[in-house]
C-alpha cells in the first residue's frame, strides 16, 4: 500500500508541475509578409579566390563578414553569400545546379569586362532565341554558372520591367 501511495503521489507532483498546455494561436491564413531581401549563398573550395573574384573582378561590397561566411551586396535588396564548403551546411560539388543571374541594363560592357578579366564566358552576349531577355553566362572561379541579362521590352516582362525602375528606398 504504502508504495501505491508513493506512486500516485509522485504522478500527482508531476502533474502539478507540467504547465498546462497554452491556447495554440489559430494557423495563420497567409504568408507573413514581403522579404526584405534575397541572399543566394555559393559554397566554395577556396573562399579566397571566390573572394578576389567577387570584389575585384564583379566589383561587389563586402557586406558582412563573419569569417568562414561573407556577404556581397549586389543591388539594394538582393547579395550573394559565399561559405567555406568546410563549415556551411553543404558542401561544394562538382555539379553547380545553381545559376546566379546579374540584372543589367549594360549586358554587352559586362560581356568586354569579363572577357578582358580572363573570366570564363560561355558565347556572346545576344538576344535570346526563346525569352525576351538579352544576355551571356560566364563562370566563376567555383564553376558557378553567372547569367547576365536584361529584360527587352516586351510584353511579357512588364512587371520586372516596372519594379526594376522603380526608385529605390534610401
Amino acid at each position: 500500500m504504502p508504495r501505491r501511495l508513493f506512486a500516485l503521489s509522485a504522478l500527482l507532483l508531476v502533474c502539478a508541475l507540467t504547465p498546462i498546455a497554452q491556447a495554440q494561436a489559430p494557423a495563420p491564413t497567409a504568408p507573413p509578409g514581403r522579404f526584405q531581401a534575397g541572399i543566394t549563398w555559393l559554397y566554395c573550395r577556396d573562399l579566397p579566390a571566390a573572394m578576389r573574384f567577387y570584389e575585384r573582378v564583379m566589383g561587389l561590397t563586402l557586406t558582412v563578414d563573419q569569417g568562414w561566411a561573407k556577404v556581397y551586396q549586389v543591388s539594394p535588396t538582393s547579395f550573394v553569400g559565399l561559405v567555406d564548403e568546410t563549415r556551411g551546411m553543404h558542401r561544394a560539388s562538382e555539379t553547380k545546379p545553381v545559376a546566379l543571374a546579374f540584372v543589367t541594363d549594360r549586358v554587352d560592357d559586362w560581356h568586354r569586362w569579363l572577357v578582358s578579366q580572363g573570366v570564363t564566358v560561355r558565347g556572346e552576349s545576344k538576344d535570346s532565341a526563346n525569352l525576351p531577355i538579352r544576355g551571356f553566362v560566364a563562370i566563376d572561379p567555383e564553376g558557378y554558372t553567372l547569367e547576365f541579362e536584361t529584360f527587352r521590352d516586351d510584353p511579357m516582362n512588364t512587371a520586372i520591367r516596372r519594379l526594376l525602375a522603380a526608385p529605390r528606398p534610401q
